[in-house]
């Protein structure tokens, strides 16, 4: 599959720009008007498309890979009339807002993390207004393992996803298509334990269960609605030395410590949503055309994976530290050169 260079002045703008990424405000930056920055927005499926591209170049010689699935919030606050926003719970701040509610999926090799896709989950306010079906969340989860499959055929994919997923639906999907997932559970599911059913919370206080003295995990097979899935008792320690009991449901047999350490690469997704908001101008498209809103994001999502591979380039700290040294050494005037960079990993055409 062949791209244009020019697929990329929109995604390297992002990365270069300092303050707002609003097409005026790169329009000024790059010296044209705020139409033509627009003109330049690639398509979603054209950004997509190579966001597969340099997905398959990196991944496709690793015997496993993780699918990371989980939602953002793209802030609208003062935008009420732009399509598609509706009002979404800010758990950060404690009350509802306009915003769209972004759902992503990353690639990662534990080391290394990529954006492969997103979709968008809309308000019940929109939904029901419009007779068209939307697709619901495990719907569009069930998507990005599709695609996963198909971009990384023969690699063991492992899926990560917050409780959001641990529903009866998309596990039993996963089950019976030998998907191997792992997410968490809330405590007050009712699980079936050697034939007594019992709430996890419950479980993990049992004597035979419960972490004893050192232990920080523990794995047990029960079976919920029908589906034998494996229970990860972990004892969570954070920052300030406080300790919490978290719980995973998974599809596959693993030792406990494998369990922690899959999940624990989920984390990664967060420092995509903080990169993506706070460095690429995530939240900083104001068009109200909602196709334009996409192209946007994906671009926004191609623009971090530049950066992701300048980081892996120079061996930099993290996405961060990328942008800082794009930067230091690239400005408008020589973004070709900038593009030249990444032809390893791109087939551009012309």
């Amino acid at each position: 599959m062949t791209f244009k260079k020019a697929d990329l002045v929109y995604p390297f703008l992002l990365l270069l720009a300092i303050g707002k990424r609003s097409f005026e405000n790169l329009g000024r930056m790059a010296q044209m008007s705020g139409r033509r920055v627009a003109a330049i927005l690639p398509s979603a499926d054209v950004s997509f498309g190579i966001l597969h591209y340099i997905c398959h170049s990196i991944f496709s010689n690793k015997k496993k890979l993780f699918l990371i699935i989980d939602d953002t919030l793209i802030k609208k606050i003062y935008a009420t009339n732009m399509r598609g926003t509706g009002m979404f719970f800010d758990t950060k701040i404690g009350r509802l807002i306009n915003a769209f509610r972004l759902v992503t999926a990353l690639v990662s090799d534990g080391k290394l993390s990529i954006p492969m896709g997103c979709s968008y989950l809309f308000a019940k306010e929109i939904v029901n207004l419009c007779s068209e079906k939307f697709p619901t969340k495990d719907d569009i989860a069930k998507t990005f393992v599709r695609e996963a499959r198909k971009l990384f055929t023969g690699i063991k994919i492992i899926v990560l996803a917050d409780g959001l997923y641990a529903t009866k639906n998309f596990l039993r999907w996963c089950v019976e298509n030998q998907v191997a997932i792992e997410c968490r559970m809330h405590s007050n599911r009712v699980v079936t334990y050697k034939g007594i059913k019992i709430t996890v919370r419950e479980l993990a206080m049992q004597p035979e269960v419960c972490l004893k003295e050192r232990q920080v995990s523990r794995t047990v097979s029960v079976e919920w609605h029908g589906l034998n899935l494996e229970l990860t008792i972990h004892k969570r320690i954070d920052k300030h030395g406080n300790e919490s009991i978290v719980f995973q449901a998974s599809t596959y047999k693993a030792e406990p410590r494998e369990h922690v350490k899959n999940y624990d690469i989920r984390w990664k997704t967060e420092c995509l949503n903080r990169t993506e908001k706070q460095h690429v101008g995530l939240e900083n498209c104001f068009s109200k055309n909602f196709a334009v809103q996409q192209n946007h994001v994906a671009a926004a999502l191609l623009a971090y994976t530049l950066a992701q591979l300048m980081k892996k380039k120079h061996r930099l700290k993290n996405a961060e530290a990328a942008i800082r040294a794009i930067k230091e050494k690239f400005t408008t005037s020589n973004i070709c050169d900038l593009i030249d960079l990444f032809e390893l990993f791109v087939n551009f055409d012309g």
